[in-house]
């Protein structure tokens, strides 16, 4: 369900919505994502707007070909999320931003809808002192999905901690740590917020999923998309990471792709179903079992 917005003969142009009305840190309008704006708009020729409502109106949500929701520091209400999922189902694409303590840290409800998509933010932050760009909060990542199109011709990205994320299929990763790095959990409730976790594993900061006719991908780092001169956008091949996300985007999803995905949730519900059916028979035979023990202490009496 791709659109084109025409803006001139000959000329035609997809469409991305910033969604700011949740709190966002990204906002494309603010100086330091001048350098995305420039990205989207005079280089990938995809026309920006940004939503400033409380909620997504569906009418925007419906009329643009991506969605940004740029690591939000507020709720999104269950109807949104409903109304994303469906879009998503009908052929939208989402870019999902999150940023160092995920959820927890940033106090909103992103897993609420990506647990719809088989991801997970974790409250972490992303830490290296061997590979990175001048700071152990400004990691450099290697550890690339080659197979995958976001990362043609990407070699080397850096991120500015963010978070980790978990996934299961048919959700993929693309990009995860190195084995220097080290994961810090974030415990708002306690006098050190940050403690060493785990050290010494590969995390994954970034994942993608088809969801019927739509695409998503979840970042766990918001600044890769900003202007910093050490892990912003300019930064090693964060550009043309950036760009192939919006390029997948903007590729059609094929229809064999789609039946597959159709067939995988008929196969998910037929397990759901399985297991109700067994609970039910469970609480049958208990409920059979009560009444049995009921009759005998009836008939003592």
């Amino acid at each position: 369900m791709l659109r084109k917005v025409v803006t001139g003969a000959n000329t035609s142009r997809f469409s991305c919505l910033i969604d700011g009305g949740h709190g966002e840190i990204l906002d494309i309008f603010d100086d330091n994502f001048s350098e995305l704006f420039h990205v989207l708009n005079d280089v990938l020729n995809i026309d920006v707007s940004i939503n400033r409502e409380e909620t997504i109106p569906e009418e925007d949500l419906l009329a643009t070909d991506i969605l940004v929701l740029g690591c939000p520091k507020d709720f999104l209400v269950d109807h949104e999320i409903q109304e994303i999922l469906k879009y998503i189902r009908e052929g939208g694409n989402l870019l999902i931003i999150s940023d160092a303590g995920g959820d927890l840290a940033n106090e909103t409800n992103l897993n609420d809808l990506l647990s719809n998509l088989h991801i997970e933010l974790e409250p972490t932050m992303i830490r290296d002192k061997q590979v990175n760009m001048g700071s152990s909060l400004a990691p450099v990542i290697e550890n690339l999905n080659l197979s995958h199109p976001i990362m043609r011709n990407v070699m080397r990205v850096v991120v500015g901690g963010g978070c980790t994320m978990s996934m299961e299929e048919p959700a993929v990763s693309l990009l995860s740590t190195s084995m220097t790095s080290w994961i810090e959990r974030f415990h708002p409730d306690e006098t050190e917020a940050w403690k060493v976790m785990k050290v010494g594993e590969h995390w994954s900061l970034m994942a993608s999923v088809l969801h019927g006719q739509g695409k998503v991908i979840a970042c766990g780092d918001v600044d890769m998309f900003s202007n910093d001169a050490d892990y912003g956008i300019n930064a090693l091949d964060n550009h043309i990471l950036v760009k192939n996300m919006f390029n997948w985007f903007l590729s059609p999803v094929e229809s064999s792709t789609v039946i597959d995905w159709l067939i995988s949730r008929i196969a998910v519900l037929e397990k759901k179903q399985e297991r109700l059916e067994k609970m039910l028979k469970e609480l049958l035979a208990t409920n059979e079992s009560l009444d049995q023990v009921d009759s005998v202490h009836r008939g003592g009496i």
